[in-house]
């Protein structure tokens, strides 16, 4: 069973809602309108994710690389992923 949460609830117990994703999936609500999915992944997952989409994993290696940085717009993190790879 899929189980929603408000990004207030998610905010303030983080802990809480990703102990949930043991049970089901969790969709996260603002304003009561579904904006995100949260599901669990496993190691495994990760491997094949490497293995499978090996571009897309080198970005979001690069990105780790740089904790803290929030884009405002996904057209922001794109310019900046191009920045990186130069």
């Amino acid at each position: 069973m899929v189980q929603f949460v408000n990004i207030r609830e998610f905010k303030t117990k983080t802990e809480a809602v990703l102990r949930r994703l043991d049970q089901s999936d969790v969709i996260l609500t603002v304003r009561g309108k579904p904006k995100a999915v949260l599901r669990k992944i496993s190691e495994r997952d990760l491997a094949l994710e490497e293995e499978f989409a090996p571009k897309e994993w080198k970005k979001l290696q690069m990105l780790a690389k740089e904790p803290g940085t929030v884009y405002k717009t996904a057209t922001g993190m794109k310019r900046h992923l191009r920045r990186l790879a130069r």
